[in-house]
């Protein structure tokens, strides 16, 4: 039987028990049939020393952005990153950041997603590709026993 994908209460719910997603503010604002959209508001402590959203902090709304969208999918079940490519096209400089994850294919062990980052004029400041390994319930790392986003956060 194939699981009832979580909706956005329940995914931002998920979000709060992933300290470091949970500590940049990132937050589902849309729910889509092929993945979500990600939200981060800029904040100081998210900038570079060019007062630009860090690449750390980019990186980590991609990952997390699809990430999140497998395990919704999934019905909370558990996946953790094993590879990851971004492309950084331009600077986000204040506003929120919004990352459309768009799930490519969910098989039976691995889940790819592709991503969109646009900044609040919507001009797109990254691309990014992640693959997720599908873990079974109850494996896992963190509380809840979940693993998704940068080093299963």
């Amino acid at each position: 039987m194939k699981p009832q994908p979580l909706n956005i209460k329940e995914l931002n719910e998920l979000i709060l028990k992933m300290p470091f997603n949970h500590h940049l503010g990132l937050r589902v604002t849309r729910v889509y049939k092929d993945g979500l959209t990600l939200e981060c508001e800029m904040r100081p402590e998210l900038s570079n020393g060019l007062g630009t959203l860090h690449g750390g902090v980019t990186a980590s709304l991609v990952d997390a952005a699809v990430g999140i969208a497998v395990i919704g999918a999934r019905g909370g079940a558990p996946a953790t990153t094993v590879e990851m490519k971004l492309n950084y096209l331009r600077p986000a400089t204040h506003g929120k950041v919004r990352a459309r994850a768009r799930l490519l294919k969910v098989g039976r062990t691995l889940a790819v997603g592709s991503v969109d980052v646009h900044d609040s004029h919507g001009h797109t400041i990254a691309t990014g590709l992640a693959t997720y390994m599908l873990l079974e319930a109850g494996t896992g790392s963190g509380p809840g026993n979940l693993a998704t986003g940068a080093g299963k956060s």
